[in-house]
C-alpha cells in the first residue's frame, strides 16, 4: 500500500466517509424499506438523555429476531451513513425486527439532551439498555443479534462479552473494522487512533483496559462474526488480537474474515458482506429463546 493510501485511511479513521464515496455502484438505486418509526425512544440514559432508534421491522411470518445495527463515528459521532442505514433494511428484508440505534456521544458531538460527557461506560450501557428493549420488541423470538461498524463493532464485541444471558448480552454478533484493544501498542503509535481511545475512555492505562472489549472476552463469548480488510484504516493489530484473544481463552464459536487488496473500512464494505453476515446472524439467532443466566464477569 502507498504511502498517500495509508495516510488518507489514517485520516478516514472510525470515519464513515468511505462509504459515502462508495454510496452507489453502477448508478444502482436503493428500494426504500418501510419504517415502522423514525427516532422513537428506546430508552433513558442514566443523566436523563432519550435514547432512541429507528425500526424497521423483519418481513414475513414472525416471530423475527432482533438484530442491533450500531453505527461508528469514533465514539464521539454519529454519521449520517447511508450503508449504516441499508445494513439495517437489508436485515428487516431477511427477517429480522432491524434496530437501528444511537447512544450517548463521546467529547465532540453530544445527543440532544445529552448531559454527561459520553465516556466509557456511557455509550455501553445504553445500548445494554437498547439490549433489553429489542428482546421485548412485540413480534420478536427472544433472540438479539448486532451488527456494528468501527465503534459500533467495539460496542458489539462488548456486548457480546458482557452482561447476562437473556437479559443484556447479545445472543450473536457481527463486528466490522471494530476496535477491541484500546492499549495495543502498535495501534497506539496510529495517532487518530490513540486521540479517539483517549477521547472515549481516558489516558490512563488502567481505564484504556478497562474499556476495552477484548479484557471481557472468555471462552463462553457469544458467537462472533470478525471482518476487517488488510489495508482498513483500523489499525490491522486490531482484528489480529481478537482473533488472538478468542484462541487462547479456547473460544470456538466464532468466524473471522480478513477481506484481501481492500481499504474498505466498517459500513462501507456491508455490501460484500451483507449475505454471510446476515446468514450467520440467522443461523445464531433462529432458536428459542436462552433462559437467563448468571451474570459473566463484569467491568
Amino acid at each position: 500500500m502507498n504511502k498517500s493510501l495509508t495516510v488518507i485511511s489514517l485520516l478516514l479513521l472510525f470515519n464513515i466517509a468511505p462509504g459515502h464515496a462508495q454510496e452507489s455502484r453502477g448508478g444502482h438505486r436503493r428500494q426504500r424499506h418501510r419504517m415502522s418509526s423514525s427516532g422513537t425512544a428506546y430508552g433513558t440514559a442514566d443523566d436523563g438523555t432519550p435514547l432512541r432508534w429507528t425500526v424497521y421491522p423483519g418481513t414475513g411470518p414472525g416471530p423475527h429476531p432482533a438484530v442491533l445495527v450500531i453505527h461508528g463515528g469514533g465514539f464521539r459521532a454519529e454519521p449520517n451513513s447511508p450503508k449504516t442505514r441499508w445494513a439495517a433494511q437489508d436485515a428487516a428484508a431477511a427477517g429480522f425486527n432491524a434496530f437501528q440505534v444511537e447512544y450517548r456521544l463521546a467529547p465532540g458531538r453530544g445527543l440532544p439532551g445529552q448531559k454527561s460527557v459520553g465516556h466509557y461506560p456511557d455509550q455501553t450501557n445504553d445500548l445494554k439498555i437498547a439490549v433489553r428493549a429489542a428482546r421485548r420488541y412485540p413480534g420478536g423470538n427472544g433472540k438479539v443479534g448486532a451488527i456494528g461498524g468501527s465503534a459500533g463493532g467495539s460496542h458489539a464485541v462488548y456486548l457480546a462479552a458482557t452482561g447476562t444471558l437473556g437479559d443484556d448480552r447479545l445472543d450473536a454478533a457481527v463486528a466490522l473494522s471494530g476496535a477491541y484493544d484500546f492499549t495495543d501498542r502498535g495501534s497506539l503509535t496510529q495517532r487518530n487512533f490513540q486521540k479517539l481511545m483517549t477521547n472515549y475512555a481516558g489516558s490512563d492505562p488502567a481505564a484504556l483496559q478497562k474499556a476495552s472489549p477484548i479484557t471481557y472476552v472468555q471462552a463462553d463469548v457469544a458467537p462472533l462474526f470478525i471482518i476487517a480488510s488488510d489495508h482498513d484504516a483500523m489499525p490491522p493489530e486490531q482484528y489480529k488480537d481478537l482473533i488472538k484473544k478468542l484462541n487462547a481463552v479456547g473460544a470456538t464459536n466464532f468466524e473471522k474474515l480478513l477481506r484481501t487488496d481492500s481499504p474498505g473500512h466498517s459500513f462501507a464494505y456491508w455490501p460484500d458482506v451483507k449475505e454471510r453476515s446476515l446468514a450467520f446472524l440467522k443461523d445464531k439467532l433462529s432458536a428459542v429463546p436462552a433462559a437467563a443466566s448468571t451474570p459473566a464477569p463484569s467491568p
